[in-house]
């Protein structure tokens, strides 16, 4: 009894992380519409697969700017 309720524990907690995954995903207006579709098609395709794709090889976040020098660049290239 206890194997299952460990087992269905996992699946609930890896179910949510790839249903919260997905959202965020589509929520994001930074990414392209090309991109945007594709990554759904494979979120929802592969499931837990799409969601180890994702975050290997998915859009990453915003750039951090650390300095003085990354800040007048990305003023310069049109970021904020």
């Amino acid at each position: 009894m206890e194997n299952y309720t460990l087992l269905i524990i996992i699946i609930v907690v890896m179910q949510l992380l790839w249903a919260w995954t997905l959202v965020s995903h589509l929520k994001n207006e930074e990414i392209e519409s090309t991109d945007k579709i594709c990554w759904t098609v494979v979120l929802c395709v592969l499931n837990l697969f799409g969601l180890l794709l994702y975050a290997i090889f998915g859009p990453k976040g915003p750039e951090v700017i650390k300095s003085e020098e990354d800040l007048k660049r990305a003023i310069n290239e049109g970021r904020r």
